[in-house]
Order: structure tokens, then sequence, then C-alpha cells
């Protein structure tokens, strides 16, 4: 008999700057921000500040979907106990079998997990700079979205941050994913971003099939009658640690853009 994969451990704190008050008090999170993490620890206390800082006067929870093997979850965990923020803190630590589709596997994992109406996803090294949250939330009132985009390539949009090199592969699997599913991304000019925006009530978790870091374009190709917007930010260089791109992702980006494409035809079949 095979011995059952173990669950996840959830843990979850609340952070506030005044007098504690009962957990039933709270008022639902309206936003739930969605941090994939993979060995993250030094950038983790100031994500948490600058995202707190950002969503003030929004009940926001910061979820941690965390791959890591470093001390990055006892980081999450001292920091939620000791600081305020305003934010609540949560963390899911995967282990093992349990680390499935890679980053794109987290987000969905977090959105099984929020309650919340919205969810922001963004990376936690700081290069999705969160003083950008309030103007998704803006836009996508304004627009009536149900997701939008953090493009580096729109507005005042800038790819600086990414480095000549990381920038033209960046630009190039834009491209190929654009000739792919010129219908479906229409209107979007960075859908390799990993900073977005999107109603929970309009995507189906259960609908997807990650692979890898490109969740995005997961979402814009698999959910049906999404509605769209951007806002332009400036990428930003690394805070600390090291990158997680690779010529694995970068293989598993394009066997990703493989299956999507299979999958169109078959569903127009």
């Amino acid at each position: 008999m095979r011995n059952p994969v173990p669950q996840p451990t959830i843990f979850a704190m609340r952070e506030d700057t005044g007098p504690r008050r009962s957990p039933d008090t709270q008022p639902a999170p309206e936003l739930a921000v969605l941090v994939p993490t993979r060995n993250e620890a030094p950038n983790i206390e100031e994500l948490v500040r600058r995202v707190s800082a950002a969503v003030a006067g929004i009940p926001t929870e910061i979820l941690f979907v965390d791959d890591s093997d470093d001390d990055t979850p006892a980081v999450i965990r001292a920091l939620a106990s000791r600081q305020g923020g305003g934010c609540r803190v949560s963390l899911i630590h995967r282990q093992g079998a349990q680390r499935t589709g890679g980053l794109g596997g987290a987000v969905v994992k977090g959105l099984r997990a929020t309650g919340a109406p919205w969810a922001c996803v963004l990376d936690a090294d700081l290069q999705h700079p969160p003083e950008v949250i309030p103007d998704l939330l803006a836009a996508a009132v304004r627009n009536r979205a149900d997701l939008v985009v953090a493009s580096r390539y729109c507005g005042q949009g800038s790819a600086d941050g990414l480095g000549p090199v990381r920038a033209l592969i960046s630009t190039a699997c834009g491209s190929a994913a654009r000739l792919l599913f010129p219908l479906r991304l229409r209107g979007v000019t960075d859908p390799m971003s990993g900073f977005f925006l999107v109603r929970r009530s309009a995507v189906d978790p259960d609908a997807l099939r990650p692979r890898g870091f490109k969740i995005l374009l997961e979402l814009l190709v698999r959910s049906h009658g999404l509605r769209t917007s951007e806002v332009g930010y400036a990428f930003a260089g690394r805070s600390a640690g090291q990158s997680k791109g690779s010529l694995r992702e970068g293989l598993t980006y394009a066997t990703s853009l493989g299956a999507l494409r299979l999958g169109r035809a078959q569903w127009r079949a």
C-alpha cells in the first residue's frame, strides 16, 4: 500500500499595528496578494512592509505559497508573529511531491485557498513593485475588467530591470505567444508578465494546467470571456537572491506553448 502524500503545512497569523482584536471581528479580505516563493528569505520582510503600506485601508491577506528548501517559511512565521503591518499573513508550505506545476502550480494552489474576491499575483524578489497594486485595482473597477496585467511594455512601463539578454528572451517569448494566440492575447502587450490582478470568480483553477512560471498565459488562454486591461509599470532590479530563470524554464515554457496550442485546436474540433 502506497504511503499517502502529506498535506501542505498551512500557517496563518494576523498582523496588526493596533490592539489585537478577536479573529471573528476581522473583516474578510477583499484582496489576496498571492506570492509564490522559493528560497527568498532575504526579501520577505521588505515585501510584507511594502505590500502592507501599498494596500493600507483595503482588507488584505498576503498569502505565501512556498516551495523553499531554506529558512523562508521560518522567516514568514517569525515576521507574522512579531511585526505589525495591517495585513493578515498566511503561509502554505509545499514539500516534496506537493510541489507540482512549479510557480504556476503554486499560484493555482493560492487561488484555490483564498476566499477573497480579488487576487494579485507578484514575485517575492521585489522586481514587481507592490506600490502598483492600487493602480491595478483602480483599473479593474474603471474598466470593469476581470484581469489587469501589470505590463512592462505599455504606457510608462519599462523592462530595464531585466537586462539586455533577458529582455530579448522575454520579447521573443511574448511575440511567439501572440503569434499562436492572436485572439486570446489581443490587446495584451505583456503576456509574459508575472504581475497581475484577477477577479477570483472569473477563473476556474481546475481548468488550469500550470507548467513552470508563466501562469498568466495559462489564464488568458484557458479562461473564456475574460475582460482584460493593462497598467504600465517599471520592472525593477532584483533586491536579493538569484533569479529562478534558466534554460530548463525556457524549455518548459516552449512545451507549455505547444500544449496550449494543441488544446485550443482540440477545443475547436
